[in-house]
């Protein structure tokens, strides 16, 4: 079998919409705008962005839409890509890739991460003398 990996990193252009399919799963959409500069002539020139249209599901989604607009993203996207193609306003060509995303993280490029509480365990989960609190309960009832 062979492996594929695209990723991406971009802003998003809006505030990431969350939603509730009728099936029940959570789906989030983001609009990522990749933005390119090229050197000209020893000027860095920016070229328009590219736009990519991601769809996150699952519990992945529920946390992108803690994401706000302006937020510099990393999207690793599976291998159902699509593009649109369209025409700017000023007439030149553009795109809009559609991607499913199977990871979405904050990229740290130009700023710096805050922890987050968590409802995780606490403990070291290298270590595998630490026991999960749940085992813990267990085995103080017995």
């Amino acid at each position: 079998m062979s492996e594929f990996s695209f990723s991406f990193e971009g802003n998003l252009a809006f505030k990431p919409e969350l939603e509730i399919t009728k099936s029940g799963q959570m789906l989030c959409r983001l609009r990522v705008a990749h933005n390119r500069r090229r050197k000209v002539g020893g000027d860095w020139v920016d070229t328009a962005p590219m736009w990519a249209q991601v769809t996150v599901w699952g519990e992945l989604a529920e946390r992108c839409a803690e994401l706000s607009k302006g937020d510099t993203v990393v999207v690793r996207a599976r291998d159902d890509l699509n593009v649109w193609a369209f025409t700017r306003p000023d007439g030149t060509p553009g795109g809009l890739l559609e991607v499913t995303a199977e990871n979405v993280s904050v990229s740290m490029r130009f700023t710096g991460a805050l922890p987050v509480p968590s409802d995780r365990p606490a403990g070291d989960a290298w270590d595998p003398a630490t026991a999960e609190p749940e085992a813990e309960r267990e085995l103080q009832a017995a």
